[in-house]
């Protein structure tokens, strides 16, 4: 019988050919996917890599001279008929074109900033030639100039963001808010030596942010009423994450790795990105102190920046303070913080971690007595006595309360303000005449009310009789 020859073996001989073939093309198909999403994933970590070594370029400690200060200020533009915001900020600075004379978020705003200063007499001549340069262009478009920490009457649909793309990406990030964050600060930067200097003094003025905070509190008013605030600017600066209060840092690396990680979540974009209180600023090599409310004069101006240069050299010479004052639980700053901006010069600050508490006007006054050798040094005399009549006579929130009081009118606030910085200094004793003014009519009226009555008593006892 002849072998019969089986296709059964061929058949399977043909599947594995087969299966061999599926399987070599499904290997080199798993690899293409794999490389794709290797590659990709490469070319996402080189694209990180090389914003983080960007940011790392920011992070380079420019050289400055220790203990210098310079001062930006913002000033809000007014109509002097209505006193509604008026938008020409753009069109001053374009006529201008001043190195020292700046855009800000929104076109009723205008920033003015001091040159690198070794004193506050210096920065008195800056912004006064500043001031001076704006000040012939304001009547011919009947507006005026004011510093305070936050129109009274200004409303958000009144708003006009300057076009900008740093500005669209503010507005599209934080949207309604952006019309919010229209306030005006004052921002002092003190020269340090190195980074290891910048870490040390900004703990150092951590201790004094609510004191700054309280000093220049300008902004009691907002949307056309009283807030019940001394400052309610820093609740709307600090309706963003990246804005209010910062970290206390053991080093520069503690800053650095902070920093990087928010670069990397997509937070900030560079470091000058993040709003703070007190923050380094690598790129001038300064420490940049930021709670302060814009106060209304130039004396202010100059008083609160005396203060933090004196503080400056007298830390400078007891760096050791840090050590033997307790390290503050995060809730204290945050407390002493919100009292000032509550109450201002009348709040009393937790002095410890135990909570026991202080007026800030006594402690205010201390430091004052510390740094006696330093007013005396730099001829700061002047602007001591002004800091004493704002800690004796009351703050810029004070005085807009006492106008407002007297008169009932935020225009009158509006008014008051303008004349402040015009006049370069507190009007303390023109809101007392103001207040005995607006007293005496009140009194007179009571007087023929009075008598008036007495009258009609008398005719109804005629008529009777």
């Amino acid at each position: 019988m002849g072998k019969i020859i089986s296709t059964h073996l061929p058949l399977q001989t043909s599947n594995m050919f087969t299966y061999k073939f599926n399987l070599n093309h499904l290997g080199k198909g798993i690899v293409s996917i794999s490389e794709k999403f290797f590659g990709f994933f490469n070319r996402r970590k080189k694209a990180s890599n090389d914003v983080l070594s960007k940011i790392d370029q920011q992070f380079v400690f420019q050289k400055s001279q220790p203990l210098t200060i310079g001062v930006e200020c913002e000033f809000g533009i007014v109509s002097t008929d209505t006193y509604d915001p008026a938008h020409i900020g753009s069109d001053i600075i374009k006529l201008l074109d001043n190195p020292f004379i700046h855009y800000e978020l929104a076109q009723h705003m205008i920033e003015i900033t001091t040159g690198v200063c070794s004193s506050v007499q210096q920065i008195e001549k800056d912004l006064a030639d500043r001031i001076n340069k704006i000040l012939p262009h304001l009547p011919q478009n009947q507006v005026a100039l004011l510093g305070i920490g936050n129109l009274p009457l200004l409303l958000p649909e009144q708003v006009k963001i300057l076009k900008t793309d740093r500005n669209k990406e503010l507005y599209e990030k934080r949207q309604s808010l952006c019309e919010r964050f229209t306030t005006l600060g004052m921002h002092i930067h003190i020269g340090m030596e190195d980074t290891s200097a910048c870490i040390r003094f900004h703990n150092f003025y951590m201790h004094l942010l609510p004191h700054l905070l309280a000093l220049s509190a300008s902004s009691p008013f907002e949307f056309g009423r009283d807030t019940g605030f001394a400052s309610i600017r820093p609740t709307i600066t600090e309706s963003a994450p990246i804005t209010g209060l910062p970290y206390k840092f053991n080093n520069w690396n503690d800053y650095k790795d902070l920093c990087r990680a928010m670069v990397r979540a997509g937070s900030i974009r560079i470091p000058n990105d993040l709003w703070w209180d007190l923050r380094p600023c690598p790129h001038y090599g300064t420490l940049e102190i930021r709670i302060c409310d814009q106060p209304p004069t130039m004396a202010e101006v100059l008083a609160i920046s005396a203060f933090v240069h004196c503080l400056g050299h007298w830390f400078n010479e007891h760096q050791g303070w840090l050590d033997e004052i307790p390290r503050p639980n995060s809730w204290l700053v945050r407390e002493n913080k919100w009292r000032s901006m509550r109450y201002g010069l009348d709040a009393s600050i937790v002095i410890n971690n135990n909570g026991d508490t202080k007026p800030i006007k006594d402690d205010i006054f201390q430091w004052i007595e510390r740094l006696q050798p330093f007013y005396k040094k730099f001829g700061y005399r002047q602007y001591q006595a002004t800091l004493v009549g704002i800690l004796e006579k009351g703050n810029s929130a004070s005085r807009q309360r006492r106008v407002f009081k007297a008169t009932r009118s935020l225009k009158a606030v509006y008014e008051h303000c303008i004349e402040e910085l015009n006049h370069g200094s507190p009007l303390w004793d023109r809101i007392t005449k103001l207040e005995k003014s607006q007293e005496k009519p009140c009194h007179l009226n009571v007087v023929k009310k009075e008598t008036r009555t007495e009258e009609k008593m008398h005719q109804n006892k005629s008529s009777a009789a």
